[in-house]
């Protein structure tokens, strides 16, 4: 065992002259190595190098039960400096769901990059910033993390780990992972983990005790008992951030099924949707004549007329003729506008084609959605011809906290198939139309069936399609300026 303590402890730090020049036989060396190791900062004092380094030892016997109970001493240092700073037991909480057993060795050493670049946000939090904040202040952190996450999934070892686990997405894969943890987060799991990390640490100390001076031994004592009083605190300190954390782990999972949507859109054996040929008026016009749907009228009449003149107000999108696409000449869908601002919290819903980009320019509130009675009431009501969205599938868009999204709302404006066609579409829904750009991808859900299928007429069948995937797609033209996720 010792060899291999001694092997762990060169991972962290150069052994001391007096151990090399004793021929490894001055046990109080050992001891002053060991201290030294259990004293490390991940937060202060650990590159990002050092990050991912740390996930590669964990391979390592022993090595990755010093970086745990490293990190763990970290934790309680900050914790007994302030034990009222919320930030300091958030980042203890990430240590611990760090080491839950669900992740496994491959799955905790990826996780533990990503919860590293948490603990740095958490631990440099001042205390005035309220928890309910965590994900969206965390962004910048987060983005490191995957960024740092991507180079550790293409180092030789990892991707051969991944090969022989036959894992193919490892986003997607690390994304159900977390979201198992968030399945068993509890205080009395966090606490269990909590116990296992102290009965390390006071076997690593005993030696200190055993091996170095008194004044060593004594340090190593006020260590421990640092390490029990927070222990002490845990249980009714840890229950009220259970929320937050849950939280930003579940925006941490829906971050990563974005990124697997982005480096993964390739789906074995199913029909490629890009590749199907897009539908025209004609199309559409064809079908008419053969079987009308309930859906469009034979009248030529348009009941809610787009309208004349273009809206405009100073923060709100550009809908005009000159707006750069894709909100070129998005006033015609409306009958009238109004310009709101959605408020944060509010959940939008936009009905979307296997094909077609969840982060585009029209959607409506929860209650119009769920309003709809079909497919039939969705296309008349809000004017959406086959050819522009075969539907079958939804998204729904979370507005994030902050100042709330500017956008123009109002009813849909009636729709006819072609100039001189006699089909129209009905309108008169109130429709919202907003700037993609604006759009935070991390807040968009993972996709839904719609469960009216993806046919519109009579004969026309689902395996046109193929079997649904529900895979998100970004439109990649369409981010925030200040957007980093890799496309």
């Amino acid at each position: 065992m010792w060899e291999e303590l001694e092997n762990a402890l060169a991972w962290y730090a150069a052994a001391p002259a007096r151990w090399l020049g004793s021929a490894r036989q001055d046990l109080g060396a050992a001891a002053e190595w060991l201290w030294i190791v259990l004293q490390g900062d991940f937060a202060e004092e650990q590159s990002t190098a050092q990050v991912v380094t740390g996930t590669v030892i964990s391979m390592i016997p022993i090595a990755d039960q010093l970086c745990d109970v490293r990190d763990l001493v970290a934790n309680c240092r900050k914790i007994n400096a302030d034990s009222s700073n919320h930030w300091a037991w958030i980042a203890l909480v990430l240590t611990l769901i760090g080491l839950f057993p669900v992740l496994g060795s491959l799955a905790k050493g990826c996780c533990k990059i990503l919860f590293a670049y948490g603990r740095k946000f958490a631990v440099r939090s001042g205390a005035a910033l309220k928890v309910e904040g965590f994900w969206d202040a965390s962004r910048p952190f987060v983005e490191a993390g995957i960024g740092k996450l991507n180079q550790h999934l293409q180092t030789p070892v990892v991707r051969s780990s991944l090969r022989a686990l036959n894992i193919l997405n490892p986003y997607q894969w690390l994304a159900g992972k977390l979201r198992e943890v968030i399945a068993q987060l509890k205080v009395a799991e966090l606490t269990r983990v909590f116990d296992e990390l102290i009965d390390t640490l006071r076997q690593l100390l005993d030696l200190v005790r055993r091996w170095g001076s008194a004044a060593m031994a004594s340090r190593a004592g006020q260590l421990l008992e640092s390490v029990l009083n927070v222990r002490r605190m845990a249980n009714q300190k840890l229950e009220g951030l259970l929320g937050p954390v849950r939280d930003w782990l579940e925006r941490l999972a829906r971050r990563l099924d974005i990124e697997a949507d982005m480096n993964y859109r390739a789906q074995v054996n199913a029909r490629n949707h890009h590749g199907t040929p897009r539908l025209q008026a004609e199309d559409d016009a064809l079908e008419f004549e053969r079987n009308k749907p309930e859906w469009v009228d034979k009248t030529g009449k348009l009941i809610h007329r787009e309208m004349a003149k273009t809206p405009s107000k100073p923060g709100w999108p550009d809908i005009s003729g000159t707006a750069p696409k894709p909100l070129e000449n998005a006033f015609k869908t409306f009958k009238k506008a109004s310009p709101v601002t959605l408020q944060p919290g509010e959940r939008l819903y936009r009905v979307v084609a296997p094909n077609s980009f969840d982060n585009s320019i029209c959607w409506m509130r929860e209650a119009e959605f769920l309003a709809l009675s079909g497919r039939d009431d969705w296309r008349r009501r809000f004017a959406v011809w086959r050819y522009w969205n075969r539907n079958g599938e939804y998204v729904v868009y979370t507005v994030p906290p902050g100042k709330g999204l500017n956008a123009w709302e109002g009813p849909a404006a009636s729709q006819k198939l072609e100039e001189a066609s006699p089909y129209v579409l009905e309108g008169g829904a109130l429709q919202i139309v907003l700037d993609p750009r604006q759009l935070q991808p991390e807040h968009l859900s993972r996709r839904r069936p719609t469960q009216w299928g993806y046919s519109d007429f009579p004969g026309e069948s689902d395996e046109f399609l193929g079997l649904p995937k529900l895979t998100n797609h970004i439109d990649g033209r369409n981010l925030p300026p200040d957007s980093k996720l890799d496309l």
